[in-house]
């Protein structure tokens, strides 16, 4: 398995393993009610409880944000044409903004800007690489953009009940345009 590829698989089990983690320490979290930053501060003002343990979340949101900004870092090295570099760095930055929504935690005044931005900083990130690898691998560059294409207007079409299935599907989004760029560097 090559580096990035790696990298970015570590990463997205760091994702993971903060939700999971932060779930079975708040068992009052609803992914139907509830945001996933409900897990990292907020309180009965937001309508739910105090979360157990804030820390898990909010931490992990900075460690899984070194990795991808380790990820993101990998990818401008090895880039293979200046779009997918640029695409690396708002990645990074989009890495930045995940770290943040750990730091600004819910309930604190930047928490909803640095929430929505790591977001489209992401989608941002993925169009740009996939349209670099357009010019390297046409499928998996088409499947990287038609990827966030479909995420965007799932996001606006679908009725989601919640804050946190939104997000989760975003992180599913990002995570397979993350696999996909990772499966596109020779091991």
């Amino acid at each position: 398995m090559n580096r990035v590829l790696a990298t970015g698989l570590a990463g997205i089990a760091s994702a993971w393993l903060t939700v999971f983690l932060s779930i079975a320490l708040n068992p009052w979290f609803s992914i139907t009610r509830n945001a996933l930053s409900d897990m990292g501060g907020g309180g009965p003002l937001n309508g739910h409880p105090y979360p157990a343990y804030p820390l898990v979340y909010n931490l992990g949101l900075v460690i899984t944000a070194a990795i991808i900004a380790a990820f993101s870092a990998l990818v401008i090295k090895h880039s293979r044409n200046k779009l997918e570099a640029v695409g690396g760095s708002f990645f990074m930055i989009s890495a930045l903004f995940l770290a943040l929504i750990g730091i600004y935690h819910e309930g604190t005044y930047p928490h909803d800007f640095v929430s929505l931005w790591f977001f489209v900083l992401s989608s941002i990130s993925y169009l740009t690489i996939g349209a670099s690898l357009m010019f390297i691998k046409m499928e998996l560059g088409l499947v990287i953009v038609l990827l966030v294409a479909f995420g965007w207007v799932a996001f606006a079409l679908v009725p989601w009940q919640s804050t946190a299935e939104t997000e989760l599907f975003g992180i599913i989004i990002i995570d397979l345009c993350v696999i996909v760029h990772g499966l596109s560097f020779e091991a």
